[in-house]
Parts: structure tokens; C-alpha cells; sequence
């Protein structure tokens, strides 16, 4: 996750400042008309995961899981149980969107591409009690990863799939030096 911080960085400053960053990440999914007017729920969601301000990662970073008993979250065999960010942010409706992100550097593990989007229902229909997260209303997958990545079978499994180098045009301060899935 070190390695990963700083484009996790630039990424999380785009959410919480640049509309156009926001409506980026939301581009390629199904809820970009619905959250097109979204701003993030910044503070809400700090104090939610993080009310008194000790995690040595952002509040917004490492959201570990506990596989849920009867669920569809975690995939046989997979390996993943963290998501890299999750990012909130509300419409004009108050409906809330959770904006799940994972980074890669390497290809994915087994079952992990596919455990995504049932994981992120799982957080959104909390099928286990996460007591540091807020309640959400839809949610979309997101992944950044390098250009070899097999980008027509991720798609499969996430909403949005970003390369490095697309992302360094879209968030401001997003670093050199993932140009590939296994750098």
C-alpha cells in the first residue's frame, strides 16, 4: 500500500477538490447523469472511519473486510480483502454514492477482479455491520492499473478501468512510474 499512497493521494485530492476529476472517475459508469452535481462527503466520512483521528493511513485508505457468512463478497479461493479507498459523495438528492478504487502495480490476484463489485454491494448493503462506514446508496468499482493489463477482461468486473498514464491527465498531481501492470 506504501508504494501505492502517493497516486492514491492525487487521486483522493481530485475527489475532494476538482469536480471534473469527480465527474471523470463516474465517466464510463451508469450513475454519471445521477451524481453529476456530487460533492464528497469529506468530513462526514473522516469522522465516520476515523472520529478520533488515530489511523496512521487517510481515513479514506485500507478499508480491511471480514468475509460476511452467506455472502457473495469474497470469491472461492481469492485472496483480497481490502479495498485500496473507498470515496463518498452526495447529490443534490442526498443520495450518496460510494466510489470504491483499487490500485495496481502488479496484475490482479486470484478472484479479486471478480470479488469487486460484490464486495462494494456487500459495503453498500451491509451485509456485515461496518461501524466506520456510512451508509450508501449505489456505488461503482474503479481500477487503475498499467497498459499491459488485460483491459477487456477487467472491464468485466469494473466499472471504470483508468491506466496510469490516462490517469496522470486527469488528476493534478498523480506521479510518474506506473506506466505498466507489473512495474
Amino acid at each position: 500500500q506504501r508504494k501505492a499512497q502517493p497516486y492514491l493521494d492525487a487521486i483522493a485530492l481530485g475527489v475532494r477538490d476538482d469536480p471534473a476529476a469527480r465527474a471523470f472517475l463516474l465517466s464510463a459508469t451508469s450513475h454519471a447523469p445521477d451524481y453529476s452535481d456530487a460533492a464528497p462527503v469529506w468530513k462526514e466520512q473522516w469522522i465516520k472511519r476515523d472520529p478520533k483521528d488515530t489511523l496512521t493511513c487517510p481515513f479514506w485508505s485500507n478499508y480491511w473486510y471480514e468475509p460476511c457468512q452467506g455472502c457473495t463478497c469474497r470469491i472461492n479461493n481469492s485472496v483480497s480483502m481490502e479495498v485500496d479507498a473507498i470515496f463518498l459523495i452526495r447529490n443534490a438528492l442526498r443520495k450518496t454514492l460510494a466510489i470504491h478504487i483499487e490500485m495496481k502495480r502488479e496484475g490482479l490476484s486470484l478472484g479479486q477482479a471478480e470479488a469487486y463489485r460484490p464486495r462494494a454491494a456487500c459495503f453498500r448493503d451491509q451485509g456485515r455491520v461496518r461501524h466506520t462506514s456510512l451508509p450508501h446508496d449505489d456505488f461503482v468499482t474503479v481500477l487503475f492499473c498499467g497498459v499491459e493489463t488485460d483491459i477487456p477482461a477487467a472491464e468485466r468486473y469494473f466499472d471504470h478501468v483508468i491506466t496510469h498514464d490516462t490517469a496522470r491527465s486527469k488528476f493534478s498531481k498523480y506521479p510518474a512510474g506506473l506506466e505498466r501492470s507489473n512495474a
